[in-house]
């Protein structure tokens, strides 16, 4: 058998990974002395409460230990397994795998770096779910995976340059002078899986529309096959938002709540859609 497992910042609810019999590995989020396993120990709406209230927050990996504690009784048990993870770019979670996996001495382990992270990494570990389900072998998933990788784009819009700033994305001089001019970055995970800005325009607005044209270029060149809205602590405007992007994409666009990791580097003004295309 084959076991598919990935991390919270995936962004699934406890459901879905039932439901697709798919072992999250939690990520720390830490107010102060206080820390708690994202989902397990805090709620995607406490912490967006807290944060909107003014609290400040910083994020750290998993240790090795804790992937040892999920890998060692599935090998244990015969398995193979299959990790999909945060990108490399942005958290060294990767790295903890890689570890445990070595103190394992096997190679039933495929340690993937999705580059991506919300719903473009769950949509890996779900295809990797659905093609073991299928039959195939740990092999052609991990090599679906790559190629699922070549199409997937996410693009993140958000309000202010403060979160990036205090979570180490984004120099100081940089957020000073773009808060300064009101500049409002759409960033994007480039091919490598770093969180860089990808464009600079004036307004809120400007960026949302930008983007909307960015994934309206990439549908008509590109086609589509899946899509989906990340979002924070503004359901309201992202159900708006997601109107749009299923307007252009001709496809339902489900939202996504970002995981408390993640919303920690973005704050809760985000809007973060992520297409799979065709090609």
């Amino acid at each position: 058998m084959i076991q598919i497992v990935t991390d919270t910042t995936s962004s699934l609810t406890f459901e879905e990974y039932r439901r697709f019999r798919i072992t999250a590995i939690p990520l720390y989020i830490r107010r102060d002395e206080d820390s708690k396993r994202e989902l397990f120990e805090i709620s995607y709406d406490e912490f967006y409460k807290a944060q909107r209230a003014g609290a400040h927050f910083s994020t750290s990996q998993p240790d090795p230990h804790a992937f040892l504690e999920v890998f060692r009784p599935m090998i244990e048990a015969g398995d193979e397994i299959i990790c999909v993870l945060l990108s490399s770019g942005i958290s060294g979670t990767i790295n903890s795998a890689n570890l445990a996996k070595q103190m394992l001495e096997t190679d039933k382990i495929s340690i993937i770096d999705s580059r991506e992270s919300g719903y473009g990494q769950a949509s890996q570990a779900i295809k990797a779910r659905q093609m073991a389900d299928a039959g195939a072998s740990r092999t052609e998933i991990v090599q679906a995976l790559a190629e699922m990788r070549r199409r997937s784009k996410i693009y993140f819009v958000v309000e202010s340059l403060r979160y990036l700033y205090e979570g180490g994305r984004l120099n100081g001089a940089q957020a000073l002078i773009g808060s300064l001019i009101q500049i409002k970055p759409i960033i994007w995970f480039d091919s490598s899986g770093l969180m860089v800005p990808l464009e600079k325009v004036r307004t809120l607005k400007a960026a949302k529309n930008r983007t909307l044209d960015r994934v309206k270029e990439e549908v008509d060149k590109n086609g589509i096959v899946q899509a989906g809205l990340h979002y924070g602590d503004n359901l309201e405007e992202a159900t708006e938002y997601a109107r749009e992007l299923e307007r252009i994409t001709g496809i339902p666009v489900p939202l996504v709540k970002l995981s408390p990791v993640l919303g920690t580097h973005t704050g809760p003004d985000i809007l973060g859609p992520c297409i799979i295309t065709e090609r």
